[in-house]
C-alpha cells in the first residue's frame, strides 16, 4: 500500500515574507490521516484554519498563489507546499503569524531541509491518488498546459522570454523525492531587472533581497552563480508542483507546461478536479453502505412535505457527506412555483444542503433536545435551474466546527452541473 505520511514531530521555520515583508514563522505540527494540509493564522481571532486545496483558490493574486476564505488569507504558499509534495507528506498543520510565509533563500529546498528534519511517518491509511485518463489542456495567448495520461508524473517545462532579451530554457524530469530533492527544490525564485520596479509599485517584492531573490539583468545575466543548469526553469516547474499540490495529490500523467504561471496553474488544477469529480459522480461508488430515509428521520426533525433528502452515500464524520435528493413532479411546491414551468426554488436547494448538514452533525449525537437553525448564508451561486426528473447530488464539507456553531461549505450537483454553491452557518 502507498501510504499517507506525516511529519514525525513538532518544526519551525522563520524570516522575512516575499512579497508583503513581514516578519513570518511557520510552525509544522503532525496530524491525522486524511485532514490534508491546513494553515492555522495563530495571529487572528478565533485562528481561523485554511485548508490547502482547490476549492480555496483564490483568483486575481499576480507572481504568486494565494488560498482563503471570508475568514483568513495565505498567500505564496507555493515553496511550502512544493516541499511537502516532493517529500510525499499528505497531512500536517501549519501555525503561522502572518498572511505569508518566510521567503527563506527564494527556493523549496530550506523547507525540505526542515521538514526531513521533522522525520517522515507513514500512516496506515492509502494515499489518494488522481490518475488522468484522457488529455486536458488550458492556454491564455502563448501559454499552454497540457496533462495526458500516464503511469507516473512526469513533467515538461518551456520556459521563454523575448523581452529585453531572447531565451529559452527546457526542463523535462519524472518526479519522485529524488529527482525533487536534487533537481527542482534548489532552484531560486528570480525576477527580471526590469520588472523590480512595476512590482515595488504593485506593493510586491517589498521583502525581497539577495538573500532570496535571482535578479536577472538586461543582458540576461543574473546576479548569482546558477545553482543548477536552466534553473529558471526548474523554478517554473517547482512552482508548478506547489501549484498541483492544491489537489491533495500529484496527479499521474505528463504535463507539458509552455511559459505558464500561477493563473493558468490554478486553472488547470481547477480542470482536473472538476473530471475528477466527473468521474466519481458517473461511477457513483458508495464509500460506505448508505444512509437511507428511515435513519435519516430518526436524525432529522424534517418530514414531508420539508424532508429534502432522500439517501446519504458518503459519510466523514466531522469532515465531509454528500446525498442525493430526486426531484420530482409531484414535489408540493411545484403546485405555486411556476406550476407551468416547474423550478426547484433556489432556497430549497439550500435547505436539501443545510439538511444533509444537520445528519453530519447529528447522527453520532443526537438527543431529543438538540437542534440546528440557520445563523447565516453567504456567498451564494445559483448556476443553473433544477426541474422535475433532476436527481441533485448534494456535498457539504465542515469548514469550522467550535461550540455550538458550525459553518459548511456545500454545493448541489445535476449531471456534474454544479446548480447551487453557498457558504453557511449552523447555531445548534
Amino acid at each position: 500500500m502507498n501510504s499517507q505520511k506525516t511529519i514525525g514531530k513538532e518544526v519551525t521555520a522563520s524570516g522575512i515574507s516575499l512579497h508583503l515583508g513581514s516578519e513570518s514563522f511557520l510552525k509544522f505540527k503532525p496530524s491525522k490521516p486524511d485532514c490534508g494540509v491546513v494553515f492555522m493564522r495563530v495571529d487572528l481571532p478565533d485562528i481561523p484554519h485554511i485548508k490547502i486545496n482547490v476549492k480555496n483558490a483564490m483568483d486575481g493574486t499576480v507572481r504568486r498563489t494565494s488560498v482563503g476564505s471570508r475568514d483568513a488569507t495565505i498567500h505564496t504558499i507555493e515553496h511550502v507546499t512544493a516541499a511537502l509534495a516532493g517529500l510525499g507528506i499528505d497531512n500536517v498543520i501549519i501555525e503561522t503569524n502572518a498572511p505569508e510565509p518566510p521567503a527563506m533563500d527564494g527556493s523549496a529546498m530550506p523547507f525540505v531541509e526542515i521538514i526531513k528534519g521533522a522525520g517522515i511517518i507513514e500512516q496506515d491509511v492509502p494515499k489518494r491518488e488522481i490518475k488522468i485518463d484522457k488529455a486536458l489542456s488550458v492556454s491564455e495567448g502563448d501559454k499552454e498546459i497540457t496533462i495526458v495520461p500516464d503511469d507516473k508524473c512526469k513533467i515538461t517545462y518551456v520556459f521563454g522570454v523575448e523581452n529585453p532579451f531572447s531565451m529559452t530554457q527546457m526542463v523535462s524530469i519524472e518526479l519522485n523525492e529524488e529527482t525533487f530533492t536534487k533537481n527542482i527544490a534548489p532552484a531560486r525564485t528570480f525576477c527580471f531587472k526590469s520588472e523590480v520596479e512595476a512590482l515595488k509599485a504593485s506593493g510586491l517584492g517589498k521583502g525581497g533581497s539577495f538573500d532570496n531573490v535571482v535578479v536577472v539583468d538586461n543582458d540576461g545575466i543574473p546576479d548569482h552563480a546558477p545553482r543548477l543548469e536552466n534553473e529558471m526553469a526548474r523554478h517554473k516547474i517547482l512552482d508548478l508542483i506547489g501549484d498541483l499540490y492544491l489537489l491533495g495529490s500529484i496527479p499521474k500523467g505528463h504535463i507539458f507546461a509552455i511559459k505558464s504561471g500561477h493563473d493558468l496553474n490554478v486553472e488547470i488544477i481547477r480542470k482536473i478536479a472538476e473530471a475528477v469529480r466527473e468521474k466519481q459522480t458517473k461511477e457513483n461508488t458508495p464509500t460506505m453502505k448508505p444512509i437511507e430515509i428511515n435513519e435519516i428521520k430518526n436524525i432529522l426533525p424534517h418530514r414531508y412535505p420539508f424532508l429534502m433528502l432522500d439517501r446519504v452515500i458518503e459519510f466523514e464524520e466531522g469532515e465531509r457527506a454528500v446525498g442525493i435528493k430526486n426531484v420530482t413532479v409531484n414535489e408540493e411546491y411545484f403546485q405555486g412555483h411556476f406550476p407551468q414551468q416547474p423550478i426547484m426554488p433556489g432556497m430549497l436547494q439550500i435547505e436539501a444542503l443545510a439538511q444533509l448538514a444537520g445528519v453530519l452533525l447529528f447522527r453520532n449525537k443526537k438527543d431529543d433536545d438538540t437542534l440546528g437553525f440557520f445563523r447565516s448564508v453567504d456567498n451564494v451561486k445559483f448556476r443553473r435551474q433544477v426541474v422535475p426528473g433532476d436527481q441533485l447530488r448534494l456535498e457539504v464539507q465542515v469548514l469550522r466546527l467550535r461550540g455550538h456553531i458550525a459553518k459548511f461549505s456545500g454545493k448541489a450537483l445535476v449531471d456534474g452541473d454544479i446548480a447551487v454553491e453557498a457558504e453557511f452557518t449552523i447555531a445548534i
